[in-house]
């Protein structure tokens, strides 16, 4: 995954890159978008909750296909981004057990796959859902969240870096 996550360290002289965030207007106010990242890779969901994060979305992952009823189960999601290939289960199956639970996901949902195959196409392609593959930028999978949605991905002014040594 690429794209511009937040700085491991900072301090005097770090720059920060320039940041971007997306919201949901929602019925009780603007707040961040909920998603449920589901991957059976501890260290892919690691990595995007802290990137996604950074880009203002609020993120809860489930590491396997069990996880993530029960995560669906005690909570509701606007998106949610799942690995087509989990160790107990595929995506697929989890697309269609999550929108018996909540409908909206039907149009809200986004796969990520790092297989190649026709076959993974296909199952994908089934659902009538978009995907990424594996690796994927960070800003584009952001972009893509925020398209389900059909909000904006806006710049946040107050994250850029000062300018240094202009008068």
């Amino acid at each position: 995954m690429t794209g511009e996550p937040p700085p491991l360290m900072s301090g005097p002289g770090s720059p920060e890159p320039s940041r971007r965030t997306v919201s949901w207007s929602a019925a009780d106010g603007e707040r961040p978008i909920r998603i449920l990242v589901i991957d059976d890779e501890p260290s892919i969901c690691q990595a995007l909750s802290m990137l996604f994060a950074w880009h203002g979305l609020d993120v809860v992952t489930a590491l396997s296909a069990a996880d993530a009823q029960s995560s669906l189960g005690a909570s509701s999601f606007d998106v949610l981004l799942i690995d087509l290939r989990l160790r107990d289960g595929r995506g697929d199956a989890v697309f269609r057990a999550a929108i018996e639970q909540q409908p909206s996901l039907r149009d809200r949902t986004l796969f990520m796959t790092g297989d190649i195959t026709a076959e993974a196409e296909r199952l994908i392609s089934a659902t009538n859902c978009p995907f990424l593959r594996k690796p994927f930028d960070i800003t584009l999978a952001v972009q893509a969240i925020a398209a389900l949605l059909g909000v904006a991905y806006q710049p946040v002014d107050d994250a850029a870096p000062p300018k240094r040594g202009s008068r």
